[in-house]
């Protein structure tokens, strides 16, 4: 992503998110939607094991505060892992996050305001 995409994404930035995840792509349809997609960096392992990527969890969507009188969508996209040498699946691990407030889709400060 380009430097400039990613320090003018960084002042919206909630909880310091750029500090865990890097930004994939970022869709704007110019009237009335920013679509920002951030995925989970590479290094960030959940638990002190021997652990190897296994794809990614769902992603999730989160609604930040609107930008320009468009709605702001956070693609979350996290990584899961399972332990080398686990050619089953039985566990996996991945990170969890507290970006929103429990029950709801969008970011804490968003919501703060909307109270």
């Amino acid at each position: 992503m380009e430097p400039l995409i990613t320090s003018l994404i960084g002042q919206i930035d909630t909880a310091n998110i750029l500090e865990f995840f890097t930004i994939e792509s970022v869709y704007d349809s110019k009237f009335e939607l920013l679509v920002i997609l951030l995925v989970e960096k590479e290094d960030l392992f959940p638990v002190e094991a021997d652990l190897v990527l296994n794809g990614y969890l769902n992603i999730v969507e989160v609604t930040h505060f609107p930008l320009n009188g468009r709605q702001c969508i956070l693609q979350i996209k996290r990584r899961r892992w399972k332990l080398r040498g686990d050619n089953l699946g039985t566990k996996s691990f991945h990170n969890t996050y507290d970006y929103t407030i429990k029950g709801t889709k969008v970011t804490k400060k968003f919501s703060a305001f909307l109270k």
